[in-house]
């Protein structure tokens, strides 16, 4: 117990049903990213956060998506268009600052409350699909928007990528296929 406490071990306090659920929800979370190429997040929190406190969750994710996605994206780095992505990116890294931040301040009952909500509405949100053609032509200052709310969601969280997939979806009237990292994209129907 000493050596996990010197060390700053944040799961050393978790019993042996907590370390199977963890488990089970890990397995789970990447069983799911490898069949639809994301979600390892909402999945994983789903699980992690009935036991864990909600500060712990967001690097755990981080870190196995890290993992679990890094070959899906060794892959698509050709595809990567930089001048594209550098708002996202800059108002990403605004962003997750202030959604750490929101972990320090804010009650771990409503955090968990609030990353529920935040679930259920991009579940809606993707179930729907909005049609917007107000959005069509975004921008610089806009892509740099959404990358700040994508980096306090994320901060917050561990959720990356929620802001700018629905972002994406909003300027261009596109909806992701299950290909990893939603790298292909599919004309909606009219």
């Amino acid at each position: 117990m000493r050596i996990a406490v010197a060390m700053g071990c944040a799961m050393d306090g978790l019993q042996a049903l907590d370390l199977a659920l963890f488990s089970v929800g890990t397995f789970a979370a990447a069983f799911v990213t490898g069949l639809a190429g994301f979600a390892f997040g909402i999945v994983s929190a789903a699980v992690w956060l009935h036991f864990l406190a909600p500060a712990q969750v967001p690097p755990l994710i981080v870190a196995f998506a890290l993992i679990v996605q890094g070959a899906s994206v060794w892959k698509l780095r050709r595809a990567v268009r930089f001048g594209r992505i550098w708002p996202f990116v800059l108002g990403s890294a605004i962003g997750v600052p202030l959604g750490a931040e929101l972990l320090r301040w804010a009650p771990a009952a409503q955090m968990r409350i609030a990353v529920g909500g935040l679930l259920i509405a991009f579940s809606l949100y993707n179930w729907f699909r909005p049609d917007s053609t107000v959005a069509t032509r975004t921008g610089a200052m806009v892509d740099g928007t959404v990358g700040v709310v994508n980096g306090v969601v994320g901060g917050a969280t561990g959720l990356a990528g929620i802001a700018v997939v629905c972002g994406a979806i909003c300027a261009a009237g596109l909806r992701p296929s299950s290909a990893p990292f939603f790298s292909r994209w599919e004309s909606r129907p009219s």
